[in-house]
This record gives structure tokens, C-alpha cells and sequence, in this order.
């Protein structure tokens, strides 16, 4: 075979191969694995340049389609309701009128398929809970609820405020979605599926979810959002519990089939923190010719409430160390070939041991060929994700994939047998059994993929894409073993190849991005020095709780001072300062107390809180948390929302901008069972006048900038913080505050 060597230099057009390119991988389909992947590795560099969009020329609504991008490549997709702009160096995606796939999006291409083709995107997704529904609550209460607001102002001063700033203009089409989507008015379903990132084979696609390979993420209620992979025929789940923070995610090809990756701040919940990325998923089987790079929303926000997704940067590149069958892997091997087994070197990794029994390689793939065999594999640290092809004949003997693996006496083990699958664990020689799922098994006479997610504490397992157990296993026992095994029982000569073990791989739990797939650090920022501190201790002796206005903050030169509201915080003489309120009597509406900050540019505070009551339906509401203000007619809260109407908690925040707060502006997440009644949690949030970022016990839950919510808005000064119970459908009924730190 005679291979062209008039390729040139590199395209800045990556949209499609050169012909002679093309004829390469043309006859490279004819070849086995291996060999691609070594034509590849010498000629990739060389036929296909970076595409890279950072969106830093602005455009106005329904005008982006069309554009050039930062290199000159054409903005390709869909934005039937001209929802799609640039500002502030980002793109940005509105809310739709009428939700659904097909009508905003960004796409680039055509690209022909090559190995090691990644698309890399950086970016803020709305609301990672978002739905397509229609709006129950009647127009007219609606209305006078926005005329009311937080009733933190009169009506009057709402109203003239919101005609004087051209901040609050877009109400007027926020009006007429809620019209749209009123339950009467309401045409379309009830979507789920609000975000798809990834490679498609059309263009503008009627389900992009449906083909291609894709990270798609999902509303999930209580626990905010869902990340789901495309697998085979059909969606995977990765986890649960996607918070609203900056993410990257990263899709890498393959011949046949794709890698998912992504990544967000450190410790942020089923994510690896930038720089590094954690694979969340393989795919096997795709093989689109042509496909399209780039995202498609299909829903934002939730019942009417306004909040916009922003794409800071996206790039596609041929990375010509992962044009590999197994990409990222720490260990892999396809198994094929012939000869026993035993001490034979891994394609990527150590050595082969065999702790029992008989191996054998073969053109089909590795078998066992004696009664019982077990083989295990080391690797340089624990695995983050595994990934096997399983081929089974009728009736197949036993088999399992181990991982987790510390020799031959602890291990955990994934088992196929009978037509149903079996979770088990080793421990000191015994084995247990610990779930049964009969719903699933080997399917005979094909290839079954086989996967396992393990990010150390909580691991999850699946059988051609579909979540085995209906369920993620939270378990730390053997989390630091670092081998991978196979195993087969009940084998022998008659039926050595019932069942063949292809294409294991193996990646690390964190994986570093590569260095041309990085868009931008997310933002994270914390304080360094100790400004202010109050544990709010005395007045014990007092013969009822003192009210906090005019109490001295002890480390720190201020008063605090009570800047809203008609009710009152008191210092309990416990530690403690206690919104006095009750559920037969609650808080009468917003209230904040503030002490005066000498850092404008920035602030980190934090504050232990315990909403009230001990459970559900008690009638309490948490509404507690923090507070940055500039003046009356700016300022930000961040606070806790708990209550029986919903069967979860969350983090909102609320914007208090040039005299008016949009409370359909509010930002929230999600976050289960993080926030309890009479359980003590710390919130921490970061704020430097334009971005902010909010946790709950060092979690990272919440992000936002100004910008993304009112593209004109300036950056704020920050004169005073402090603490609020907020208004948020509902007012707070006596949540405590303790040990509040405030660091510049």
C-alpha cells in the first residue's frame, strides 16, 4: 500500500480533510487497530490545523450564526429565536420561548472522523436542573408577585426603578414567555434534557441526543442535574449531583467510538478539578463518517424563572498521542494475538500475573483454558474508570471483571453468570454477595460492553450503557488498590470460547487535560488574610437576647448595624446570633445586618448555619446566609432555601441592581440533603464585585458572574457585608448563625 506524501502544511481550515487524506484513512478502514494507529501517530500532525473560538468580538442577539470565529471558521447551527449573542468575551444562550432541540445552538464542520479528534468546551450552563414545562401557577398571580418582588421595596419604587435602568429591559420578553408557557397556552413535552455537548452527525439535529457522541445533561430534581454519556444505541449515566459551576467538557474520537471527559474547580462533586479531567464515559460503537462539533440547549431555567448559559471557549484539535484505541489509559491491552497469557507485557502497563488457571490470546480475544482462571494486571495508581469488551456464546461459563484488586484475597467483582449480573466483594479470601440484577446479562453471539466509574468513594457499573443495580455504590473499602483483572469459572477445553475478553482499558482517576484543550482556569478565588471575626459569645447575663445592631464585631473595627428590614437577629449568649422568628411568626421579610469592610475589591466570608426545626413538616423555613452590599440600590445575597413545599434544599442568590431585584433573575442549585433541619452547615461564599462563588462545607455548589446575568452591569464595590435572612417564597423561621470569618 502506497501512501501520498503531498499533504502540505497544516490546514487552518479544519473542516475537511485533504483528498489524499482522506484516500489514507480510506484504506487505513481496511487495516487492523494497531496499524492505523501507527499511521496515524506519523501523519496526523500534519492534515488538520486547531480550530479555536474564544468569542471575544462581541455580536448582538441573532446575529452570531453566520460569524467568523476566532480563526476564521464559520459559526454554524441554529437560532430560530435569535437567543444566541457575544458579550464580555463569552458566548451567550437565552432562554427560549418555546423549548425544545433544533432551535439554539453552535456547531463547527464538517470534520471528517479521525482518531484523536477532541473537541474541548469551556463553559457555564445555565441551570444544570433545567426543564422544559409548562408554568402552573396562574397569570395573575405571577404578575403580582413580580410587582411585589423580594418585598424588600414598595411597589412604586420597583416600578420606577425598573423603568429608569436599561439592565431590566429584558423583562418585557420574559412577560411573554410566561404567557407562552402558561398552562393553558402550553404546546410542547416536558423536556428533561436541556444541554448536549459534543460530535454530531448533522448539523442542525432533530434530537442530538439521540446519535453521534454527545455529554448530555439532565434535570434531576433535588439533586440539581444529571451528566449522561451517548452510549451505543442509547444514554448513560455518569452521576448525580452536577452543580452549576464552570465545567469543561472534552470528547475525544476514536475509530470506532468516542471518550468523554470533564472538569470543573476542585471538589467539585463527580468532577476532577482543572487541570486535570475525569473520564466519564466510553462509547464503542459510533461511527459517523462526518460529524459537527458544538453544543445545543433545548430548556433553560425552570417555571418561568430566567438564567443564561454562557461558552467561554471551544476548540477542536487532533491530539496524535490519544489517536490510540484506548486514549488516556494508565494500562490497556486488546488481548489478541495468540500465546498464553502469563507474563506477557500489557499494551500499555506492566505485566500480566496469573493467580490461577490458564490464559490464552487469540485473534477473537483472550480465553480462559482451564477450569478456574484468574489474571490481574497492576497499574501505576487506582482506576477511575475501566472498560472491556465481553463476547459470550449460548450458554457461556462464569466470568467477572475485578477491580479494586489487592492480590488474591481482597477484591471487588462485577459477574456475569446465568443470565444476570452480580456485584461481589472479596474480603481476607471470602467472598459476599452484594446486589443481583436479573434485569440484565451477556447477550450471546455479539460484543457487550462493560464499564466501571470509581472515583474512589463511590463506584457505578454498567452493561452496554445501561446503570446496573439502579444504583451508585457508595463504598471506600479497597479504594487505593491499584490492579485490574479478568476472571472465568467453570472454563475448559469444551467450552474455552464461550466467552473472549477484548480491548481493556483502564484510566486514572484524574487525568491531566491536555495542554491544547485548555480554554481558561474556572474561576476560583479565597481570601488570605484575616480581616474580621465574631463568635458572637456574651450577653448570657442578659435578661432577654440583645438585638446584634450596635454590638461590636470582636476581631475587626465596626459595629454591626441592621441595614434591612422589620424584624430582628439577637445574640442568644450561646455562640450564637438567632433570627427571632418562629414558624407560627415568621421573619416579616428580607433582613440583613452589616458591618463596614475595608476591602471594596473583594471579600470571603463565611458562617456556620442551623436552619430551624429537627424535620420535615414542622412548617420551618431556612432562609439564612450571607449578604455583600454596596448601597441600597446594589447589592447581592446568598442564602439558604429550605422548606416543606419541595423535597429538597438549595443555594440562591439574588441580584439587587440599580435599585430593582428581578427575582425571576434569581440563580440557584440544587443540593439535596446538604442543607438540613437543625443540622449545622458551613456557607462559604467568594465575591470580588463581579464573581462570585458559593459552598457549603468546602464544597463548591454555586457560580455565577454578574455579567452572566445583566450583560452591562458594572462591577460592584463592596462597602459592607454581613449576614441576611432572606425573602424567598417564604420568610425565615429563626435559623442561628455562629462563628462568622470575613477574609480579604
Amino acid at each position: 500500500m502506497k501512501f501520498s506524501t503531498a499533504l502540505g502544511p497544516k490546514s487552518t481550515q479544519p473542516s475537511a480533510l485533504s483528498a489524499d487524506t482522506s484516500n489514507v484513512f480510506m484504506e487505513a478502514g481496511q487495516m487492523t487497530d494497531q496499524t492505523i494507529d501507527q499511521i496515524i501517530g506519523q501523519i496526523i500532525g500534519q492534515t488538520i490545523g486547531q480550530t479555536r473560538d474564544i468569542f471575544s468580538a462581541e455580536c448582538p442577539p441573532g446575529q452570531v450564526i453566520g460569524t467568523q470565529s476566532t480563526e476564521g471558521l464559520t459559526r454554524q447551527g441554529a437560532d430560530v429565536e435569535k437567543v444566541i449573542s457575544i458579550d464580555n468575551e463569552a458566548l451567550r444562550i437565552q432562554p427560549l420561548v418555546n423549548p425544545g432541540w433544533g432551535r439554539a445552538g453552535i456547531v463547527y464542520g464538517p470534520y471528517a472522523r479521525v482518531p484523536g479528534l477532541a473537541l474541548s468546551v469551556f463553559m457555564l450552563n445555565g441551570h444544570n436542573t433545567s426543564e422544559g414545562n409548562s408554568i402552573e401557577e396562574t397569570l395573575k398571580g405571577r404578575f403580582f408577585r413580580w410587582l411585589r418582588g423580594s418585598e424588600a421595596n414598595s411597589i412604586s419604587h420597583r416600578l420606577w426603578h425598573w423603568a429608569l435602568s436599561p439592565l431590566h429591559r429584558p423583562s418585557l420578553k420574559q412577560f411573554y414567555r410566561w404567557i407562552r408557557n402558561h398552562k393553558g397556552r402550553f404546546k410542547g413535552g416536558y423536556i428533561k434534557e436541556n444541554l448536549a455537548v459534543g460530535w454530531f452527525p448533522d448539523k442542525v439535529p432533530v434530537d442530538p441526543t439521540a446519535a453521534g457522541n454527545s455529554i448530555v445533561i439532565r434535570a434531576n430534581g433535588p439533586e440539581n442535574g444529571e451528566l449522561w454519556t451517548r452510549q451505543g444505541k442509547g444514554l448513560s449515566p455518569a452521576f448525580k449531583g452536577l452543580q452549576n459551576l464552570q465545567t469543561y467538557y472534552v470528547v475525544i474520537l476514536r475509530s470506532q467510538g468516542a471518550a468523554y471527559y470533564a472538569a470543573s474547580v476542585p471538589k467539585a462533586n463527580g468532577l476532577s478539578g482543572f487541570p486535570y479531567m475525569r473520564l466519564v464515559g466510553i462509547d464503542a460503537y459510533s461511527q459517523d463518517n462526518s460529524v459537527y462539533a458544538g453544543l445545543y440547549q433545548s430548556a433553560l431555567g425552570q417555571v418561568g424563572f430566567r438564567v443564561d448559559t454562557r461558552v467561554y471557549g471551544l476548540h477542536t484539535e487532533i491530539l496524535p498521542e490519544l489517536a490510540t484505541w484506548y486514549g488516556t489509559a494508565q494500562a490497556a491491552d486488546a488481548l489478541t494475538g495468540e500465546g498464553g497469557l502469563e507474563d506477557t507485557l500489557a499494551e500499555v502497563g506492566e505485566r500480566w500475573r496469573v493467580l490461577q488457571g490458564e490464559f490464552q490470546r487469540t485473534a477473537k480475544g483472550l480465553i480462559a483454558i482451564a477450569q478456574d482462571s484468574v489474571t490481574v494486571l497492576a497499574m501505576p495508581e487506582p482506576a477511575g474508570a475501566i472498560h472491556v469488551l465481553i463476547s459470550a456464546q449460548q450458554q457461556p461459563p462464569t466470568c467477572a471483571l475485578l477491580w479494586r484488586n489487592q492480590g488474591e484475597d481482597n477484591t471487588w467483582g462485577l459477574f456475569f453468570e446465568n443470565d444476570q449480573c452480580q456485584l461481589k466483594l472479596k474480603a481476607d479470601g471470602q467472598w459476599s454477595q452484594l446486589a443481583v440484577d436479573s434485569r440484565y446479562g451477556l447477550r450471546p453471539e455479539c460484543s457487550n460492553a462493560v464499564q466501571v466509574l470509581d472515583d474512589g468513594s463511590t463506584f457505578s457499573l454498567y452493561l452496554e450503557g445501561a446503570l446496573l443495580f439502579d444504583q451508585w455504590f457508595v463504598d471506600t473499602r479497597l479504594q487505593n488498590a491499584a490492579q485490574v483483572g479478568l476472571a472465568v469459572f467453570k472454563a475448559g477445553e469444551a467450552n474455552a470460547e464461550a466467552i473472549a475478553f477484548q480491548k481493556l482499558e483502564a484510566h486514572s482517576r484524574h487525568i491531566p487535560i491536555p495542554s491544547a484543550l485548555k480554554l481558561g482556569v474556572p474561576w476560583q478565588r479565597e481570601g488570605s488574610h484575616l480581616l474580621m471575626s465574631d463568635s458572637f459569645q456574651g450577653n448570657l447575663g442578659d435578661l432577654e437576647p440583645r438585638d446584634l445592631d450596635r454590638r461590636k464585631i470582636e476581631l475587626g473595627d465596626s459595629d454591626w448595624r441592621k441595614e434591612i428590614g422589620a424584624g430582628r437577629m439577637v445574640v442568644t449568649g450561646e455562640g450564637s446570633v438567632q433570627v427571632q422568628a418562629s414558624a407560627q411568626q415568621p421573619n416579616p421579610g428580607r433582613l440583613a445586618y452589616t458591618v463596614a469592610w475595608p476591602n471594596p475589591e473583594f471579600a470571603d466570608l463565611s458562617v456556620d448555619i442551623v436552619p430551624p426545626g429537627t424535620d420535615r413538616q414542622q412548617g420551618e423555613k431556612g432562609r439564612a446566609g450571607l449578604i455583600f452590599w454596596q448601597d441600597p440600590d446594589h447589592y447581592i445575597t446568598i442564602s439558604h432555601w429550605l422548606d416543606d413545599t419541595y423535597g429538597g434544599a438549595s443555594l440562591s442568590s439574588f441580584f439587587h441592581i440599580s435599585g430593582f431585584e428581578e427575582i425571576y433573575d434569581a440563580v440557584w442549585t440544587n443540593v439535596d440533603k446538604r442543607i438540613l433541619w437543625g443540622k449545622q452547615s458551613r456557607l462559604r461564599v467568594t465575591f470580588d464585585g463581579m464573581n462570585f462563588m458559593a459552598y457549603i462545607d468546602g464544597e463548591p455548589l454555586l457560580y455565577r458572574a454578574l455579567s452572566d446575568v445583566y450583560p452591562q452591569v458594572k462591577q460592584l464595590s463592596i462597602q459592607r457585608v454581613g449576614l441576611v435572612a432572606n425573602w424567598e417564597w417564604g420568610n425565615d423561621t429563626g435559623s442561628l448563625f455562629s462563628r462568622f470569618v470575613a477574609k480579604a
